[in-house]
C-alpha cells in the first residue's frame, strides 16, 4: 500500500493529542513508523528500528532525536516545529515512508531513509511552505530546458549551471560572458508576457526575454516530458562532473524542487522558443524610467507589440 500525505493526515487528524499516544501506519515495511504529537501541536513521525539508526541533521523546520527504549529497541523522531510547513511536512513523511519501503530489510530501509530525509531537508533550509504551485512547475521546467540546450549546444557544463542565477535570488534567470536572459514559459496561444518587477529586466549590459513555449499534454503525445523526466536529463548532463552535480542538485532544492511522483504525472510539450533582445529602447519599467515615488510595480508586455525586438534564429 502506498501512503500518501492525505492519509497520514487523516491518522494525525485521528489521534486526541491531548490524550498522547501514536498511530502505526505503513504495516507492510522493513520499519515500524508511527504518527502522533510531541506537543499540542507538534506533529511528528516516529521510527522504532532494531538497528540504531543514524541521528539525522536537525533543522530550522524539524527537530531530530533518538533515544534507546525500554525494549532494548531505538526511536528515531522527526518533530515539526513550524505549523506553516505541515502539508509539507505531510508529504515529507509520506514521501520518505514510501520511498523506504523498497528495501529489503531494515538495514537497506534506514539507508533509503537517510538519504532521502537528507534530500528534503536540503529543500526545507530555504523554508519552502508547500510543493511548487503549476506556475512553478511551468517556470521550472522552461529553464532547466534553456539550460540543457545550452549544455547540449558545447558550453561547459560547470560554467553553465554557475550561469543559471535565478534560483540564487538574482534578478535575471540567467548570466553568462554574452549578456543576461531572462527565461518565461509560456504557452503557445499566449499574447503577453507578465514581467514581475522593476528589477526583471533592468540590466545595463545586453540582454534577452526568452519565451519558452510549453503547453499541457496527454501523456502518450510524442516527444512530451514530465519536470521529473527533464531534472533527470539535466542531471545526467551533470554526472561527469561531481561539483558540476552538486551544484545542480543544490539550485533545484532553492528553486524547491524535489523528485515526487507529482512533477512526473504532468507532461508537456515543448513547441520551441523565441527571443527579444532588450535593449535601451525595449518598452519596460525600470527604476530610471519610472517616478522616484514608485518603488515597485508588476506590468504586462504584449508579444505583438515587442515583434521588433524579436531575433532570428
Amino acid at each position: 500500500m502506498k501512503i500518501t500525505a492525505e492519509h497520514l493526515h487523516r491518522k494525525w487528524n485521528s489521534i486526541n493529542y491531548y490524550d498522547g499516544g501514536y498511530i502505526q501506519v505503513a504495516t507492510e515495511h522493513s520499519l515500524e513508523w508511527y504518527v502522533g504529537y510531541e506537543k499540542i501541536d507538534q506533529k511528528t513521525l516516529l521510527l522504532i528500528t532494531e538497528k540504531e539508526p543514524d541521528l539525522l541533521p536537525t533543522s530550522k523546520s524539524i527537530v531530530v532525536s533518538k533515544g534507546l527504549r525500554t525494549d532494548g529497541r531505538w526511536a528515531l523522531s522527526l518533530v515539526l516545529m513550524r505549523t506553516e510547513q505541515e502539508s509539507v511536512f505531510e508529504t515529507l513523511c509520506a514521501d520518505i515512508i514510501t520511498y523506504s519501503q523498497i528495501a529489503e530489510n531494515e538495514a537497506s530501509a534506514l539507508l533509503f531513509t537517510a538519504k532521502r530525509y537528507k534530500q528534503w531537508n536540503k529543500l526545507l533550509e530555504y523554508q519552502r511552505k508547500s510543493l511548487m504551485d503549476e506556475s512553478s512547475r511551468k517556470g521550472l521546467l522552461g529553464e532547466l530546458i534553456y539550460l540543457c540546450d545550452i549544455i547540449s549546444g558545447g558550453y561547459p557544463v560547470m560554467p553553465a549551471i554557475q550561469g543559471w542565477v535565478g534560483p540564487e535570488g538574482a534578478d535575471q534567470d540567467f548570466i553568462y560572458s554574452d549578456g543576461w536572459h531572462e527565461i518565461k514559459a509560456l504557452g503557445i496561444s499566449a499574447a503577453f508576457v507578465n514581467i514581475s518587477s522593476l528589477e526583471q529586466l533592468n540590466n545595463h549590459d545586453p540582454g534577452e526575454l526568452v519565451v519558452m513555449h510549453l503547453d499541457k499534454c496527454a501523456p502518450e503525445r510524442s516527444g512530451a516530458v514530465s519536470l521529473g523526466e527533464q531534472v533527470d536529463f539535466a542531471l545526467s548532463q551533470a554526472a561527469d562532473d561531481p561539483d558540476a552535480l552538486s551544484l545542480l542538485e543544490n539550485k533545484l532544492a532553492k528553486y524547491g524542487y524535489i523528485d515526487l511522483p507529482e512533477y512526473r504525472e504532468q507532461k508537456y510539450i515543448f513547441s520551441g522558443k523565441v527571443c527579444f533582445r532588450v535593449d535601451a529602447d525595449f518598452p519596460r519599467l525600470i527604476a530610471d524610467t519610472v517616478p522616484s515615488q514608485v518603488i515597485s510595480a508588476q506590468y504586462t508586455i504584449s508579444l505583438v507589440g515587442i515583434e521588433a525586438w524579436r531575433l532570428e534564429d
